[in-house]
């Protein structure tokens, strides 16, 4: 078994058509698109679909 350090990390889906000035305010311009954001500023992004172990080390970096 190994045992993998956890942090709290929050997960939020946004509907881009139905929040059309949330997609403007953070600059979503392609589906999908991971945004990291720490202290209320983003510090990483990724568009486009990406493997579990991608989103994994997406969020520890």
């Amino acid at each position: 078994m190994v045992a993998e350090q956890q942090k709290d990390v929050d997960f939020y889906y946004v509907d881009v058509d139905e929040s059309p000035e949330l997609a403007t305010r953070f600059g979503v311009l392609s589906i999908p698109t991971l945004i990291k954001i720490l202290d209320g500023k983003e510090t990483n992004r990724s568009v486009g679909a990406i493997p579990e172990a991608e989103v994994k080390q997406f969020v520890q970096s």
